[in-house]
Order: C-alpha cells, then sequence, then structure tokens
C-alpha cells in the first residue's frame, strides 16, 4: 500500500474502509501507525482499533493477525503490541484462537514476538499455556527473556493450583476441598 492511503488511513480513526477483506483491512491498520511509540499501560489508537477488530470480527480476525505476524510484514514493535493486547481482549468467541495462536508465537524467531506473546498469555491467565511455556522457556536463548517466561509460568503455575481446591457449601458454611480431578 502507498503512503498517501496510510495516511488517509490515520487520519480516519474508524478506518472505515472498502477492502475486500479483513487481511487487507488489518494490514492497513498495522500499516497506517507502523511509526508509532507505544507508551506501557497506555492504549494507543492503534490498540484500540486493533481491539474493534477482534471484537468486530472475531476468529476471522485472530487468523488474519495470525498470518500477518507470522509473514513478518509488520515491524516486530508493532507484532509485540498486537500479541501483548491479544491476550487482554474480552472476546470469548475468539478466546482459544488467540490463546493456540500466542503459544504457538513462544517459538517464533523474533524476541520481540515471542516477548509479546508471553505477556499476552499471561494476560489470559490459562493454564493451557503452561507446556508451551516450559518448552519456550528450555529454548530461549535471551537471558532476560527467559527470567520473563519463567515469570509467567510460575504465576500460571500458582493459578493452576489455586484453582485445584473447590468450594462447597454444608450446613450453612463453605468448605474448601481439595479437587480430586486435577
Amino acid at each position: 500500500m502507498d503512503t498517501e492511503t496510510a495516511s488517509a488511513l490515520k487520519r480516519n480513526k474508524s478506518l472505515k474502509t472498502d477492502f475486500l477483506n479483513i487481511d487487507q483491512e488489518l494490514e492497513a491498520l498495522f500499516r497506517a501507525y507502523a511509526n508509532e511509540d507505544f507508551e506501557d499501560g497506555m492504549e494507543s489508537e492503534f490498540i484500540s482499533e486493533f481491539v474493534s477488530r477482534i471484537q468486530k470480527y472475531g476468529n476471522q480476525a485472530v487468523e488474519a493477525v495470525k498470518r500477518i505476524i507470522l509473514a513478518e510484514t509488520v515491524k516486530p514493535h508493532m507484532a509485540f503490541e498486537a500479541l501483548r493486547w491479544l491476550g487482554r481482549i474480552n472476546h470469548p468467541e475468539s478466546y482459544r484462537s488467540r490463546l493456540l495462536f500466542m503459544e504457538m508465537c513462544l517459538g517464533n524467531p523474533l524476541r520481540l514476538v515471542r516477548d509479546g506473546a508471553a505477556l499476552g498469555l499471561a494476560s489470559m491467565k490459562d493454564a493451557h499455556a503452561i507446556p508451551y511455556l516450559r518448552k519456550a522457556i528450555a529454548q530461549e536463548k535471551t537471558q532476560d527473556l527467559g527470567k520473563d517466561l519463567e515469570t509467567v509460568l510460575s504465576r500460571l503455575e500458582k493459578l493452576s493450583n489455586a484453582t485445584k481446591y473447590l468450594m462447597r457449601y454444608k450446613k450453612d458454611t463453605w468448605i474448601c476441598t481439595k479437587s480430586t480431578n486435577h
């Protein structure tokens, strides 16, 4: 896409496009904000637009993001932000697709992609990611990212252990018992 189209998209906050499919719409979104500087803890215009696409298109949007990131057609810092926020999105229909994609990204050759995936998984708080995190830790060559992965793993393991206890009500009292199903 030419820079004029990207500039026009950036000016149009709603990004109402006539593109043929979500892939093109998301590619345009990534390009329009490719030079944006992101601040930790702050939701940017890109993220606002990105989240709205996931909520609007669901699994189709997740698959498009997957193709875009894996094809490395976006700058690594954009992939990082997208993955980090994929874990924060409240969209139950695309939950599994987002989870599986981020687990896959833990093995990506780009450090920022692995880092973004780890942060996204930390936000999802799903024990399903535990074996993928263990594998990623064993393969990680970057020391600081390895420590971050270990932190995410530790948190997920603690959450997983906490859910192994069940609460039951007996004679006007809540009783906590260890689950035998885990």
